[in-house]
């Protein structure tokens, strides 16, 4: 049941943004703009474990992610083909945008998940396999934006990012290699149990995510002091994730104009790599919140042909983040501490992590 709840939302996304192409024609897409800022590459570092986390014990679930990415500068010229098929029509009556930003990102990751007790050899049936997963992403990122009479800017009001996801899940992807080498650098026990994990499988998945910027306001002039909210809805399809989600971000603090929130590691949808910077500093805490209807999870469910050690997946899963984002001239330094609720039915804890991710302009 859960899994046809969630393909068929994931599926009917899909097909919303495929149907929509006559809907494109009706209405030209806002103008591409470009500030001298925008017109610059953005590169971004990321690192997520769960040894950030001083509530649980570290070294199991969701245990490390590590990424680089590259977005490209701001592209004034595509081809008139490519823009129509991939630009998504507005949700719910959304007023039209005056211009439009289109950036393509590039960015490299992996993934490491263990069980609990990394220190068994044998297989272990009632917790998560240890897996392992390398990938490469490739994205093209549209930031919208509106004129505010108010402030006399074009400011960034919506956000829509589409992802290819290429990859392999198993000892390809250096699991075993990262973490057991880094945790002998450190003096830590190594986790003995990496004969068990996942076997080699290439990995395919598609994904598209919606951000909106609504509800700036200003409650203090001087010193600055703005609050917004940052709603998000998002799809995904492929064998190591197949999901629909929906969540929200509240922020408060100086120049929240200057980004949709914190980024995050692959599987799920990174943020905002972008981030406007107009030189002075800025700051902002914020909270979030997630849902996720799950109709296929590769780290849990194990291997497609079913030859790998496997839990029963949650259909529903919940996720909370607080953290706080440090902006100043080209530079944006942001660190998330996530809460997740039970993924799989023999898991009695939540997951927990941190997320340190720095982001510059060149």
């Amino acid at each position: 049941m859960e899994f046809r709840v969630a393909t068929t939302i994931a599926l009917a996304m899909a097909a919303h943004l495929a149907g929509a192409c006559s809907a494109r024609a009706q209405t030209a897409p806002p103008p591409p703009s470009a500030t001298a800022d925008e017109q610059r590459s953005i590169y971004t570092f990321q690192v997520e474990n769960d040894v950030f986390n001083r509530i649980a014990r570290s070294d199991r679930d969701y245990t490390s992610g590590v990424r680089v990415g590259w977005l490209s500068p701001a592209l004034t010229e595509l081809p008139t083909g490519m823009v129509a098929a991939t630009t998504v029509p507005t949700f719910f009556g959304e007023p039209p945008s005056t211009s439009v930003i289109r950036r393509i990102a590039v960015s490299f990751g992996q993934n490491i998940y263990t069980p609990a007790d990394t220190w068994v050899a044998q297989p272990i049936y009632n917790d998560r396999p240890y897996a392992a997963w390398l990938y490469g992403s490739f994205a093209l990122q549209y930031t919208y934006k509106r004129f505010d009479e108010k402030t006399g800017t074009n400011d960034p009001m919506r956000l829509d990012t589409m992802q290819l996801d290429l990859g392999v899940i198993g000892p390809a992807a250096g699991g075993e290699f990262v973490q057991n080498n880094f945790h002998s650098l450190i003096g830590v026990a190594s986790a003995n149990g990496w004969a068990n994990q996942l076997h080699n499988e290439p990995t395919l998945g598609l994904s598209f995510e919606r951000r909106w910027r609504t509800g700036r306001s200003t409650l203090i002039e001087d010193p600055k002091l703005e609050v917004d909210f940052i709603p998000r809805m998002g799809a995904a399809l492929g064998n190591v994730a197949t999901y629909a989600s929906v969540g929200a971000t509240g922020r408060i603090g100086k120049n929240l104009r200057d980004d949709f929130g914190p980024t995050r590691a692959r599987p799920a949808l990174p943020g905002s790599e972008a981030f406007i910077g107009d030189g002075s500093f800025g700051w902002y805490l914020f909270a979030g919140l997630d849902a996720q209807a799950v109709a296929r999870n590769i780290f849990l469910d194990g291997n497609t042909d079913g030859f790998s050690q496997s839990v029963g997946h949650r259909p529903f899963v919940g996720e909370a983040q607080v953290g706080f984002a440090l902006l100043y001239g080209g530079v944006r330094f942001t660190y998330t501490q996530v809460l997740r609720t039970p993924e799989f039915y023999q898991q009695d804890r939540f997951t927990q992590f941190g997320s340190v991710n720095i982001t510059f302009r060149y």
